[in-house]
């Protein structure tokens, strides 16, 4: 005996690339054994992800999914059509009848001008009537004429953009009618052994791929914190609204993860191949030690199966918060690293090609404010903010960025792990002004008699903040690089030590206390041999 068995969607773990549905649903049932129908199932379901459980005074003997396919026609787009088609017939009645005053009228003018001009003769010769009554009749009758058959043409034109618009539409039903779409869906039979009559409660959970999630974030930049909110853009393409259900956003991926053994890595000496005559059962330069082919441990390698490492995550019961000004999610992370976010409250996100934000957290992470300039690129000093990861992974995914509020812009952010810095919110520093100025240039005549060539370059940065509080500012110039025997540079050591000093770039990483100035003085000077020429030229 066959029994409907009704269910909801109850339940959802999405995961990055794919989803588990749960549906519920209860039915009381008599003693004995039974088959309970889980139909209207979406195609997209992975025939081997069906689990059932349940609770109640019966045995669960075995479940079969299988296909159905079902029939259907769109009687929503054919009621949309059927709509337009009775718009444009009523539209259609009054242009018609618009045309047959119009031809009636045509009719009278013409009938009017035909007696007019028979019963003028008679008027003329009376002496009741003059040439120009006439010629005012003749000009008013051509110009009535005229205008009627203009509206006339008009409104048959507009009949016959009708009817096409008509035939058009009434082609559309006939092709919906006769290319009914066949919907296909999966069903899942169970089948219990009831051994009191009870109220039995399922549960029908099954995965998919045609759902998912992607990180994104809004992060605002404060003093010495930063707000990150993590949001999870959910999709669902299932073909299943998901209305009223509890949702989890698990950090986990559907599809396995494998671990791919070993294999070794030969070389060999080269060996010339002949020909393929002397080729052996292998085939073209077959044998044993040409390097490449496969040997026997590739053989075995390739025989053996890889391991799959399947994340199994279970469902922990879901407790309500207390009530919030914005709902968040409650966090829980597995053995596995796996973070689970369960979204409190109910939720619903329709079947679309949209995707749906999701607030997971909000959380402030510890930052820092730095300063950055390049002293031979760059005209104003920026702000940057090393911000610290907290405990938990950041996904790869778009970030808003904002200063207390104000909107900086966007950008992506790779994968981060936890504890890990990094900088994001780079804006123009109006509270910090640097300058570079060239303070000595000089060419040592005494270079020449000894048949080089020398200059001499000193330089003084100026740096000045105008800021409530200290500031660290990374600062950055290069002075000429050159790996040719032919020219030599030398630096003495500037005015500040360098932090860094490679390949003639220079960095120095400084604090500038509150309304003060700090000034870096450093020099150099290149020596090159009279008979070359440096490119590019030295400033």
């Amino acid at each position: 005996m066959s029994k409907e068995f009704k269910t909801d969607i109850s339940n959802v773990t999405v995961f990055r690339d794919g989803a588990r549905i749960t549906r519920s649903g209860s039915m009381k049932l008599e003693p004995g054994e039974q088959t309970l129908l889980v139909s209207g199932i979406t195609q997209d379901a992975h025939e081997d992800s069906f689990r059932v459980k349940g609770k109640g005074k019966a045995i669960l003997k075995g479940i079969d999914v299988k296909k159905e396919y079902v029939k259907q026609e769109d009687n929503s787009e054919i009621e949309k059509l059927t709509k337009e088609i009775e718009k444009l017939e009523k539209k259609k009645e009054q242009v018609t009848d618009d045309l047959n005053f119009q031809r009636a009228r045509q009719d009278r003018l013409i009938a009017i001008s035909k007696q007019f001009a028979s019963e003028f003769g008679k008027w003329y010769a009376a002496g009741e009537a003059k040439i120009d009554n006439l010629t005012n009749m003749d000009e008013t009758t051509v110009k009535l004429l005229t205008d009627t058959k203009k509206r006339i043409r008009e409104l048959t034109e507009e009949i016959k953009d009708l009817d096409d618009q008509l035939q058009v539409l009434h082609s559309k039903i006939s092709d919906i009618r006769s290319l009914s779409r066949v919907r296909v869906f999966h069903e899942v039979k169970i089948l219990v052994d009831v051994k009191e009559t009870t109220k039995l409660f399922l549960e029908v959970s099954y995965q998919l791929n045609t759902a998912g999630w992607n990180p994104t974030y809004d992060i605002d930049i404060g003093e010495e914190k930063a707000n990150v909110k993590r949001i999870a853009l959910v999709r669902n393409s299932s073909r299943e609204d998901w209305n009223d259900i509890e949702l989890t956003v698990s950090t986990a991926s559907a599809r396995p993860v494998s671990a791919v053994k070993p294999k070794p890595y030969y070389i060999d000496t080269f060996k010339a191949e002949i020909s393929d005559f002397f080729a052996g059962p292998g085939g073209r330069g077959g044998g044993v030690g040409y390097g490449g082919l496969a040997t026997e441990a590739d053989d075995d390698y390739m025989d053996s199966e890889e391991e799959e490492m399947m994340i199994d995550e279970k469902k922990e019961a879901f407790e309500p918060p207390t009530t919030m000004a914005e709902r968040r999610a409650d966090v829980r992370e597995s053995l596995s690293g796996t973070v689970m976010y369960e979204v409190p409250g109910e939720i619903s996100i329709s079947s679309d090609d949209e995707t749906h934000p999701v607030t997971l957290t909000e959380e402030d992470f510890e930052s820092r404010r730095l300063h950055f300039w390049n002293a031979y690129a760059m005209t104003e000093v920026v702000a940057q903010d090393e911000i610290t990861n907290s405990d938990a992974v950041l996904l790869p995914g778009k970030v808003k960025v904002y200063a207390q509020g104000d909107f900086l812009g966007e950008t992506t952010l790779d994968m981060k792990s936890p504890r890990e810095k990094f900088r994001l919110g780079t804006r123009v520093a109006y509270d910090v002004k640097a300058e570079k100025k060239l303070l000595d240039k000089e060419t040592e005549k005494a270079g020449f008699t000894r048949g080089k060539n020398k200059r001499q370059y000193k330089y003084k940065i100026e740096i000045k903040s105008f800021a409530n509080k200290p500031i660290d500012i990374k600062i950055v110039d290069r002075i000429p690089h050159s790996d040719s025997e032919k020219i030599s540079i030398e630096a003495p050591p500037p005015s500040i030590p360098y932090k860094k000093f490679e390949l003639g770039v220079i960095e120095w990483e400084i604090q500038v206390e509150p309304e003060k100035e700090k000034t870096i003085e450093y020099e150099y000077s290149v020596e090159w041999e009279k008979d070359i020429r440096i490119r590019p030229p030295l400033p």
